[in-house]
């Protein structure tokens, strides 16, 4: 217990000593941190966005009055059989009728309209939910066939295979971005940590020579230089979790609206905390246990 005790107050002794160093390694640290945290939620909410696309993804074909009830049925067999898609449902002319009077019951002039035209002037639909975004093309290949045209008169859907080529363009890019920037960041941390340590030795070459004289093992020697880059890990990572729950709850109702539903940043945090902070905060000790080993091995020769 004296040992560890003697280790960790020497660790506070040069962390203290190169204050300015430290505090730079604590600042990079948390840049690092707070850098790849942005990345893991930027990612987290692209994959939010597209889980939603695929709630939202159907196509509705209308079919005309005098449909033939044969090739009706037959489109529909084809497209059930096929495992793009997620389910169909076939609305009739009565239905659709329906819905739309019930829609409009408070127009007036659709109401009278409908009165003198005495007549369902709607045809059926066919309403299908895509399993996945890719499959929209596969699926379109079907509908437009030569064969269904003419029983076809208008198709509403969006276009997710041209959603699905601008998502993974962008995620493309940002991953590109994210890895290189977090590189980029955790080489800095990683060369002020070493930079910090390597100063610490210089700047205790004589305690450490009379530590040699006496005995001391390698570990109490390279101990307290190891503890201090921890310092700085841990203090880096500590300021950079509660400056990102602040800043998740600042940009938490503008997540929201971009999205489009009720998907809460700060709760999801909350929640995976243990994955999300946990990771970052053993690959912060990790960087610094490597970068102070590193100096220690060079510079102090054990």
């Amino acid at each position: 217990m004296g040992l560890k005790n003697m280790i960790f107050k020497s660790a506070l002794q040069n962390f203290s000593r190169n204050l300015w160093l430290s505090l730079t390694s604590i600042i990079v640290v948390f840049l690092m941190v707070f850098s790849l945290g942005f990345f893991l939620t930027l990612n987290i909410v692209a994959q939010k966005w597209f889980d939603s696309l695929n709630q939202k993804m159907d196509i509705e074909i209308y079919l005309n009055q005098n449909a033939s009830l044969d090739l009706v049925n037959l489109l529909r067999s084809e497209l059930e059989n096929m495992k793009e898609v997620k389910s169909l449902k076939y609305v009739s002319q009565e239905e659709t009728l329906t819905q739309f009077t019930e829609k409009h019951q408070d127009n007036p002039i659709i109401k009278k309209s409908l009165e003198e035209i005495k007549e369902n002037p709607f045809g059926a639909s066919l309403k299908l939910k895509l399993s996945k975004p890719e499959d929209f093309t596969r699926i379109m290949e079907v509908i437009d066939k030569p064969e269904y045209q003419s029983i076809i008169y208008d198709k509403d859907f969006y276009d997710y295979q041209q959603i699905l080529n601008v998502f993974e363009k962008f995620n493309e890019k940002f991953h590109t971005i994210a890895i290189t920037l977090g590189i980029l960041f955790t080489f800095i941390a990683a060369f002020t940590i070493f930079t910090t340590i390597r100063i610490a030795i210089y700047s205790r070459q004589e305690e450490i020579k009379i530590m040699r004289l006496v005995g001391a093992k390698n570990s109490v020697i390279q101990g307290p230089f190891i503890l201090e880059g921890w310092f700085s890990a841990l203090l880096g990572w500590g300021i950079s979790l509660f400056t990102y729950l602040f800043f998740a709850k600042m940009i938490n109702t503008q997540i929201q609206k971009f999205l489009g539903f009720d998907f809460n940043l700060v709760s999801y945090l909350q929640n995976n905390s243990l994955f999300f902070f946990g990771s970052l905060l053993i690959f912060s000790l990790i960087i610094a246990t490597i970068s102070s080993w590193i100096a220690t091995e060079k510079y102090l020769k054990v």
